[in-house]
């Protein structure tokens, strides 16, 4: 029997990369019909589910690097979406909340992403995604251990 050509898990990563890929190319189509990027998405959903959020604490939630992070609430605070208020037992610290308008477009962004992920699982069983996400966890703890 042939030696496979690969090490073994390279197809399957191959696979997991390619779905991210993809499923990140759909979003971010259907996010630049209302004038946002995934950063943006991650940005707004984590202040829309968790408000008062310091900038670190928001950093450390999203997947964007803190200078990233900086970058997006100064956007974001010109277009009128989020505030930065004074922590009221640190002076030191600001809290972020998203604007009625802010809100707003988090929604709108959230239901894109929920689209997108319906559309991407669709077909598939209950029983199938609690493998993949089984599966998935197993391999970021791996991945975290490496680090």
């Amino acid at each position: 029997m042939k030696p496979p050509s690969s090490p073994h898990g390279t197809q399957a990563w191959l696979s997991t990369v390619r779905a991210y890929n993809l499923c990140e190319a759909v979003v971010s189509k259907r996010l630049a019909e209302i004038h946002l990027r995934v950063g943006d998405l991650e940005v707004l959903a984590t202040l829309a589910t968790r408000p008062g959020l310091s900038q670190r604490e928001l950093a450390a939630r999203c997947f964007i690097t803190k200078s990233g992070v900086s970058m997006l609430l100064s956007q974001m605070e010109e277009r009128g979406l989020v505030t930065r208020d004074m922590d009221a037992d640190d002076a030191r610290t600001k809290r972020l909340t998203l604007t009625a308008a802010g809100m707003a477009l988090a929604q709108q962004a959230m239901k894109i992403q929920a689209e997108v992920v319906h559309a991407m699982v669709a077909g598939s069983s209950e029983a199938e995604l609690a493998t993949i996400h089984r599966v998935m966890e197993r391999v970021s703890s791996q991945l975290e251990a490496l680090l």
